[in-house]
């Protein structure tokens, strides 16, 4: 239930919000015109927007069906108007004092008059700076090409994936992935598995925002990552289709198809994409714990084959009215294997006495996501405009998993042999809707929102004893997790220009109610616990701008986020890789607070110099402990503090016409001090480093090549783990044929193997040492082929109302 405390917020924040809105702007001036094309025919959704002399962005707004438009703003100065048009060269208007003025006709002129300056912003900068923003343009890239979201992913300024699974920015974990804004119903290595089934064809750019507003949801504790893909409309059909084919241990299939198709007010647009073939893994761990060490390796071959979807429709009611439907699904099916040997020996002498031989058969898996999304949006010529997202989501998971245990002497004889089958479900619902309104005032832009959204968990895990008669129930490990909660939230953020500052402040509140109930057997009693929560959170955010000069700027900002524990994470089932080594839930999981502040200066976006501090209390963090005198636990645990301090540089070059280079450079130091328990505290702190180098060289014959290097020095992650330094090299060539409609790549990633983590993590009476390599060595041949007609125009965006909760599904 939603608090009383929380609905009179709400309802104040309505009344406060109808107030100001029947102020008036007596103060404000009008710039109008018309747009049209050079047959003088009015140009409907043209993008007009205004500009202040720095070419800082002050508000826009569209054309009407006559190509009208008409922008309303009160600050005193002097602006400049741009109108662009996909398929058209952009206009931009002399420098004017802002008053009443009516520009005229503005005519555009087609493309392909233009076919010079097309070219010149076909070489935008790879990494560019909007505000506080990082966009790396993936598009321009070759290396980014062909492959996985998740390993263009990892080529943006800053970001890091550790062991496949956790994705950090600069050197923090904890971020939120949205996917054009709308969250991926993903975290975790359910994450990490979507965003490898999505082909990287369909990407146009990733944004990195460090501090992000009120109007964003509030979880992210290192920030968000929002992964654009391309929205190309046109009158009539485009479309592009994309194979590629690649082998590293084994070979694999990667494909993508998109389609568009407008006619009138309506437009229709799909994709689809997957990715086939085997994936090898390999890691393992050397512990010393009790006197005693174990020594195992495991091979993991992952069979699963991933499949994407999502097919959507946009119907413009009007000039200012549009409705459109929006449905995604993300589904991942087939075997897997792990083979893991553990040898066993007793300290100092190390000499192996015993062997554990576990073979884990995922002869069963499969999951299901699901996304549908109503949306309505208004928009009118004097900046008042209102959005309305309406979602509902469900996520299916099962598996089923036969493990054997076997126990030999140093002679390989038999001692001990244990069969295990675990069938595991997950059901997730999730409903959500959000209501976003924006309107000039007081010389400046006012936007609020509300939004509720409610999610409920059925986590089934049952675990059998296999021997020669039926199969067994263990009731001990077997158990039935239900979780329900209830989140609404409210925002309201304020910009506005006051001299040469820019400044904008807003804040976000969040109630969150939540019911878990963990269903089990003991003795033979059914029985039941419950975990209730009931909080209340306020998320501030303020950010000040101010140009130092020509072309440069800085800024100062401050943010508070929260991290809420993944669904799955909170249901204490075991999973295991072996009887001496397993995963566990942890239903007593807190949200872990982090309070941010940037500093980012820029100079003509060609140089960004940025930090970051960052305070984090009950740090989630996933941990291993042991358990009994043998035995191993991964689990996740709120640990204590840390503390986050990181200065990145990211630097365009071009020293020829023909030759770009991209310099990222990140610099960090964390401190945690985290507690396992009363015995062992720790005060961790370790200075890192990470830079990687991107040069692009365009050669005759329509052809191009990128060399990429990247160096991670040795770093502290999670809670205790040190992680030894990796690199990697990549290159890549393009050629264009058939009239620039067709593209063969051919690429080689990590040419020397130098992705090949190693990291320790040590205790009181505890020492380990593991290993993991994930087949990032690969060669890949691609070919892709684009049709289209007509004048293009970007496909309008929206966000989902399950953004936050959808991202803690893992």
């Amino acid at each position: 239930m939603v608090s009383p405390q929380v609905l009179r917020i709400v309802l104040i924040g309505i009344l406060i919000l109808t107030g100001i809105t029947l102020y008036s702007q007596v103060n404000d001036k009008y710039i109008t015109g018309k747009v049209v094309d050079r047959n003088m025919s009015p140009i409907t959704l043209a993008t007009v927007s205004l500009h202040d002399r720095n070419d800082k962005l002050i508000l826009s707004t569209s054309t009407d069906s006559l190509g009208q438009f008409n922008l309303r703003f009160g600050v005193k100065g002097k602006y400049f108007v741009k109108v662009s048009h996909v398929g058209d060269k952009d206009y931009q208007s002399a420098i004017f004092e802002l008053i009443d003025v009516n520009l005229g006709t503005l005519k555009l002129l087609p493309l392909e008059n233009i076919l010079e300056e097309a070219t010149v912003e076909g070489r935008k900068k790879t990494v560019q700076v909007d505000g506080g923003t990082f966009i790396y343009n993936v598009e321009n890239t070759l290396g980014g090409q062909d492959v996985s979201v998740l390993e263009a992913l990892k080529r943006a300024p800053g970001v890091f994936v550790e062991n496949e699974s956790d994705i950090t920015l600069n050197g923090k974990s904890g971020v939120q992935i949205l996917l054009d804004g709308r969250q991926t119903f993903l975290s975790g290595k359910e994450l990490t598995d979507l965003l490898k089934s999505l082909s990287s064809n369909n990407l146009k750019s990733i944004e990195i925002i460090n501090s992000p507003t009120a109007k964003y949801e509030a979880t992210g504790a290192a920030g968000i990552i929002n992964i654009n893909t391309k929205k190309n409309q046109v009158r009539g059909l485009n479309g592009n289709v994309s194979t590629a084919v690649a082998y590293g241990i084994s070979a694999k299939q990667l494909q993508n198809a998109t389609l568009n198709y407008r006619v009138d007010k309506l437009n229709i647009f799909a994709n689809y994409s997957h990715t086939l073939g085997n994936y090898h893994y390999l890691y393992g761990t050397n512990r010393q714990q009790n006197g005693k060490a174990y020594n195992s390796h495991t091979k993991d071959v992952d069979k699963r084959q991933k499949m994407s979807s999502q097919v959507g429709i946009d119907y413009y009611l009007n000039d200012k009215n549009t409705i459109g439907f929006l449905a995604n699904g993300n589904f991942i099916f087939g075997g897997g294997i792990t083979d893991t040997r553990t040898e066993i020996s007793t300290l100092p002498s190390l000499l192996m006495e015993e062997s554990l031989d576990a073979i884990n058969d995922y002869y069963g898996q499969r999951t299901a996501r699901y996304n549908f999304n109503f949306n309505y949006k208004y928009e009118d010529t004097l900046g008042r405009s209102l959005n309305l997202d309406a979602d509902y989501g469900f996520f299916d998971k099962w598996n089923k998993n036969l493990q054997s245990n076997i126990y030999r002497d140093h002679q390989q004889n038999i001692l001990q042999e244990n069969l295990y089958r675990t069938l595991n479900g997950i059901d997730i619902d999730l409903k959500g809707i959000k209501l976003d309104y924006g309107m000039n005032l007081w010389q400046g832009k006012l936007e609020t929102g509300l939004k509720y959204s409610n999610v409920g968990s059925k986590n089934n895990a049952r675990f059998f004893h296999v021997d020669k008669g039926p199969d067994s129930l263990d009731n001990r490990r077997t158990n039935d997790f239900h979780f329900d909660e209830h989140t609404t939230s409210a925002y309201l953020d304020y910009k506005r220009t006051l001299g040469k500052w820019s400044l904008q402040g807003g804040v976000r509140i969040e109630n969150s109610n939540s019911k878990g109930t963990l269903f089990y057997n003991e003795n033979g009693a059914e029985l039941d616990d419950d975990i209730k929560r009931n909080f209340t959170n306020l998320f501030p955010f303020f950010s000040a701008t101010r140009p130092l000069g020509e072309n440069q700027t800085v800024s100062l900002s401050y943010a508070k986020r929260i991290e809420r524990p993944a669904y799955q994470d909170l249901n204490p089932f075991i999973y295991m890789l072996d009887e001496l080594s397993f995963w566990q839930g942890n239903p007593f999981l807190s949200p872990s607070l982090t309070h941010r502040l940037t500093v980012l200066y820029s100079l003509r976006s060609a140089t960004v110099v940025s930090f970051n501090f960052a305070y984090t209390d009950q740090l989630n963090a996933k941990v291993t402990d042991t358990l009994d005198n043998d035995k191993i636990v991964m689990i996740s645990r709120n640990v204590g503090i840390q503390k986050h301090w990181s200065l990145s540089l990211t630097q365009n070059f071009t020293p020829k016409s023909w030759w770009d280079l991209t310099f990222n450079g990140l610099l960090y130091y964390i401190q945690n001090d985290v507690s396992f328990d009363q015995y062992r505290n720790l005060n961790l702190q370790q200075a890192a480093g990470r830079v990687s180098l991107v040069q692009s060289f365009r050669l005759p014959l329509k052809m191009r090549a990128e060399v990429t290097a990247v160096y991670n020095s040795n770093r502290l992650s999670g809670a205790n783990t040190i992680s030894r330094e990796i690199s990697q090299v990549d290159v890549a060539f393009q050629k264009i044929l058939l009239n620039d409609k067709a593209t063969i790549r051919f690429a080689i990633n990590d040419i020397y193997k130098g992705n090949q983590s190693k990291y320790t993590q040590n205790f009181p009476g505890f020492v380990s040492n593991s290993y993991g390599y994930y087949e990032s060595r690969q060669v890949r041949l691609s070919f892709s082929y684009r049709f289209s007609s007509g004048t293009t125009k970007a496909q309008r965006t929206r966000k989902s109302a399950l953004e936050n909760e959808s991202g803690r599904i893992q």
